[in-house]
């Protein structure tokens, strides 16, 4: 739950609770197939603009707050005199430890914002334990638990050390030493929720010259277990990343019947609504190709050509397809290809959701708009879900149509998708012509060459240049090198030289170069931020095909003849 929803609660609703481990639960009421939630009466008042980090999607504004490149984000872990504190080095463990696999989770809190943006956000949290010295009682609020732990905070010499990585409004993770529930007994806003100081304490919060004001706000303990003290019994992984994703922006997408039971929306897929529980919470779903969009780590593809064999890599290769309304370009279907790998593969095992997933081809409805987004009632019409998960191509699903739309009477530009074949956990490949046959996905250089062509449609605007402005030589009795495509970057030059493959493109962000055989086994990768970089590839004797990636999407892609003579 984010500080949107922090308003008047309806009266007279007995026993509601809120079905995550970011929300609160007034009683213990939680069934398999139906979560009991609180409606939550919104003014307009409440209303906020859209919050630092997220972009407003499809416009030329860069989000550049807090989602990419090395960021350091402090973590209170607090205890007070009557519930003490987990152990600090197991929570800087699970939130930073590459690899982390302790009680059932996948990866640490590091790993999975790492893995999400294909390596473009890597946040590390610096553990700062606190002690504060009354019961837990005595800080029934906000301002009463909060600030004096900040207090406490800014007279660490680690953290006066650190202080410069934060920022200038320090963003921060406070974990309460409780059970949701059982802090929940004293402060009815005392379950896991996101806010921001300004809106809880009235003011951005200032001390010894540093400023504190958006926070994720979580308990230490699991659900039921308020003494606790072993850390077996620390709350969900997915809790903790449900809480930061809002510090980044995202909204919440889970949803209510009318009878206020969360059966409605993208349950099992998406870490903001039940996907946090998956794998017992252990394995919160990584982000979508829309989160993935909305805080700039991925632009999809809009399928334009219907007589294309369109190839579609894993999300985690940061490639996606879109179909989007003509007249409205902010409402939008997103295809997305999920194997069941990494913290994907328990989709299919959601705790406290009746609605179990399944891995395949994500056919997701987007409809943003920026007052619903940001006053985080995306999903709050059961009649008009904003993010919907339409279908799931398997294997035994070949087809998916219904790309409609509801505004402005927009019409798609493609009947649907058809023929898909799955190539392992690699990519899928599909067409948009119902009468187009597919068999198989076509081999790596056609298929590359196929996304390439296809990708640039969608890119930005220094995409779209013609090949004609950009330079490339062979100076080699090595082979030469083809273009394959005709949109890249102005100023760029590949050359190939005496078996060393140059590459230089002024453009910022991470860079791979992947090499393949003619079969399509990848035999060579190597990545680089910098805007050149210079590969020995004179021992490989035989041709390869070269992909090159930038922040995850493609750019170019060539047929290097390298064989000896």
């Amino acid at each position: 739950m984010s500080w949107f929803e922090r308003s008047t609660f309806w009266k007279g609703l007995i026993g509601a609770c809120l079905f995550s481990g970011s929300l609160a639960c007034a009683q213990s009421i939680v069934a398999e197939e139906n979560i009991v939630m609180e409606k939550i009466v919104y003014r307009d008042e409440m209303f906020r603009t859209t919050p630092e980090g997220l972009s407003k999607i499809r416009s030329n504004i860069t989000p550049e707050v807090y989602t990419s490149g090395e960021r350091y984000f402090p973590v209170m872990l607090v205890e007070t005199a009557d519930f003490k504190a987990l152990d600090s080095a197991f929570i800087a463990r699970m939130f930073n430890e590459e690899g982390f696999k302790e009680n059932g989770v996948y990866g640490s809190v590091r790993d999975y914002f790492i893995e999400s943006s294909n390596g473009q956000f890597k946040p590390t949290f610096d553990i700062y334990p606190i002690k504060l010295p009354n019961n837990f009682s005595n800080y029934n609020s906000d301002s009463k638990f909060i600030l004096p732990s900040i207090d406490s905070l800014v007279e660490r010499s680690d953290f006066k050390s650190h202080a410069s990585m934060y920022g200038n409004v320090i963003p921060f993770i406070i974990l309460h030493p409780t059970s949701k529930e059982e802090a929940n007994k004293y402060d009815r806003y005392f379950f896991n929720h996101m806010d921001a100081l300004k809106n809880s304490t009235g003011r951005i919060y200032s001390k010894n010259g540093y400023s504190f004001n958006s926070y994720a706000f979580v308990s230490q303990k699991a659900e039921k277990k308020p003494n606790a003290t072993s850390t077996k019994d620390v709350a969900m992984l997915g809790a903790f990343i449900h809480e930061f994703c809002h510090v980044l922006g995202l909204s919440d997408l889970y949803s209510t019947n009318e009878d206020g039971y969360a059966t409605i929306g993208p349950l099992p897929y998406d870490v903001m609504a039940l996907g946090l529980r998956n794998g017992n919470g252990g394995y919160p779903p990584t982000f979508s190709a829309f989160e993935r969009e909305s805080v700039g780590w991925l632009t999809p593809t809009e399928i334009a050509n219907p007589d294309s064999v369109y190839v579609l890599q894993a999300l985690s290769k940061m490639q996606a397809y879109a179909v989007s309304n003509p007249k409205y370009p902010n409402e939008y279907y997103l295809i997305e290809y999920r194997p069941a790998v990494g913290f994907d593969s328990k989709i299919k095992n959601s705790s406290y959701s009746g609605k179990q997933g399944k891995n395949g081809v994500f056919i997701w409805y987007i409809d943003y708009d920026a007052r619903v987004f940001s006053s985080n009632k995306t999903n709050d019409d059961v009649n008009h879900q904003r993010v919907e998960m339409r279908s799931v191509l398997s294997q035994n699903q070949e087809y998916f149509t219904g790309f409609n739309f509801i505004n402005n009477n927009g019409n798609a530009s493609v009947e649907g998708i058809f023929n898909v074949v799955f190539d392992g956990n690699d990519r899928v490949c599909f067409t948009v012509n119902r009468s187009k046959t597919l068999d198989k996905c076509p081999d790596i250089a056609s298929s590359s060459s196929e996304a390439e062509s296809s990708s640039s449609v969608a890119s930005s605007s220094s995409l779209a240049i013609s090949s004609s402005s950009v330079e490339y030589s062979s100076s080699s009795s090595f082979g030469t090198i083809g273009l394959l495509g005709h949109r890249l970057v102005p100023g760029m030059q590949v050359q190939l030289s005496h078996g060393i493959l140059n590459v230089k493109i002024p453009m910022s962000g991470k860079k791979t170069l992947r090499f393949y055989d003619a079969i399509g086994n990848m035999v060579g990768m190597h990545s680089f931020v910098e805007q050149s970089a210079s590969v020995d590839i004179s021992g490989w004797n035989r041709p390869v095909f070269v992909r090159l990636d930038v922040n995850g999407r493609l750019i170019f892609a060539k047929r290097v003849a390298t064989l000896m003579k």
